[in-house]
């Protein structure tokens, strides 16, 4: 996650840096004239409208961030943010539940490092079936849902559970064999068919559900 900076944009980064230890959030108006102070005393040659630029470049590459007392250096020096970014990092598409789940974090502590890694884009979110589901910001969503549904507890039991009986199942089999409501069975067998992880086919008028190939090494 490291970015590079010009050699301008580190020497005003320290000097935010400065600011933040005796001030409580970043205001690019309100710094401005700490920083020409420092400068002057530095003897260092930048102007105002030289100064403004380079703390637009540090907020639009996430460095600082406005109303915020962090730097993006500080963000992974919290041993729970790291805890959570990790977590996530290592299962894209994971939904906010399973993160309080098994990481055993309450919840209210998982939402405030959940908007700071949202903030300083160490992760991004997107929304399905009414769920926030989180991914590495670099992480290409374009295969999100099939990842989102992957990484379900109920959708994994039923991928599972096609690996090893792969001769084909009916939904009401399915729900009898992992002790799930019918209706459980048929919405996720019903999305498993739209990303193409699971398939239909009917055999003497029964519709019987087979997993692709491609998903018996997931």
């Amino acid at each position: 996650m490291l970015i590079e900076l010009l050699e301008q944009e580190k020497l005003v980064l320290d000097v935010v840096k400065e600011y933040l230890d005796k001030n409580r959030y970043f205001n690019i108006n309100e710094i401005i004239p700490f920083i020409i102070t420092r400068f002057r005393t530095a003897s260092r040659n930048i102007n105002i409208s030289g100064i403004e630029e380079i703390l637009r470049s540090l907020v639009r590459k996430k460095i600082i961030v406005e109303g915020s007392k962090l730097s993006r250096e500080d963000i992974l020096k919290n041993q729970k943010r790291k805890l959570i970014y990790e977590f996530i990092v290592l299962n894209p598409g994971v939904y906010f539940n399973r993160i309080i789940r098994e990481l055993k974090i309450s919840n209210h502590v998982v939402v405030w490092h959940l908007k700071i890694l949202l903030k300083f884009n160490f992760v991004k979110t997107v929304k399905i079936e009414n769920h926030d589901i989180y991914f590495d910001f670099k992480y290409n969503l374009k295969d999100k849902k099939l990842r989102y549904l992957t990484s379900k507890e109920k959708s994994r039991e039923i991928i599972e559970y096609l690996k090893k009986f792969d001769y084909g199942i009916t939904k009401t089999q399915l729900s009898k064999e992992l002790k799930m409501h019918i209706n459980t069975v048929a919405k996720y067998l019903e999305l498993l068919t739209q990303v193409h992880i699971t398939f239909e086919k009917k055999v003497s008028k029964r519709i019987l559900y087979f997993l692709h190939e491609d998903f018996f090494s997931v």
